[in-house]
């Protein structure tokens, strides 16, 4: 938008709360969100994620879109029951100048994939990853990765040793158990191979 020769950038308002607030909220009641709102929010995210990841230039090339900061505070939850993920504020995209030193680690350490805690370059099976940890902890009510130090938080990220979601809440299905240790696999390749894919796991 132009206003007397200046741009600015408009954004829409959504009515809604963050999901890391509705996490909270549950959290200090002792309570988990119901599975069915859990399912539908994240496959919202994946979907979302899965358009940013399929984006393309006026020429048609891709432009690799990565978000790199998939977590809770920037998963939007409008009053219409919709998903938003926002934040693409560190996102990377193929052919844009990084404004930030090679290798530099940004985003939240315990959403980071494995490659991503490393410094490596990231494609769309880091954001598969970190959703995963979203929806982890969605179904269990507690934290996948918290730890007092970087070191310990990325021993437990490289270990690989992740407890499944029944272990602390037995009553959750086996096939979506499955669909979270998919997306949570330490190789990207092990992962699922889109977030839609991802996406239509949750919903079937």
């Amino acid at each position: 938008m132009a206003l007397d020769g200046e741009l600015f950038v408009v954004m829409d308002y959504v009515q809604g709360e963050s999901l890391s607030k509705l996490l909270r909220g549950n959290t200090s009641l002792g309570t988990r969100i119901p599975v069915k709102i859990v399912t539908a929010i994240m496959a919202g995210v994946l979907h979302g994620s899965h358009a940013a990841h399929e984006c393309k230039t006026a020429r048609g090339e891709p432009l690799t879109i990565v978000h790199r900061d998939v977590s809770p505070q920037n998963v939007m939850v409008g009053a219409d029951g919709v998903a938003r993920v926002l934040d693409f504020g560190i996102a990377y995209v193929a052919g844009r100048v990084e404004p930030t030193d090679e290798g530099r680690i940004a985003g939240k350490l315990a959403y980071m994939s494995p490659e991503q805690l490393s410094g490596h370059k990231v494609d769309r099976h880091s954001d598969i990853y970190s959703a995963a940890v979203v929806l982890w902890e969605l179904l269990t009510g507690q934290r996948l990765f918290s730890s007092e130090s970087h070191a310990a938080l990325s021993h437990r990220v490289f270990s690989g040793a992740v407890d499944p979601p029944s272990k602390h809440a037995p009553e959750l299905p086996p096939p979506l158990e499955e669909v979270v240790m998919r997306g949570l696999a330490l190789r990207p390749e092990d992962r699922w191979s889109s977030a839609r894919e991802m996406a239509v796991a949750l919903e079937r």
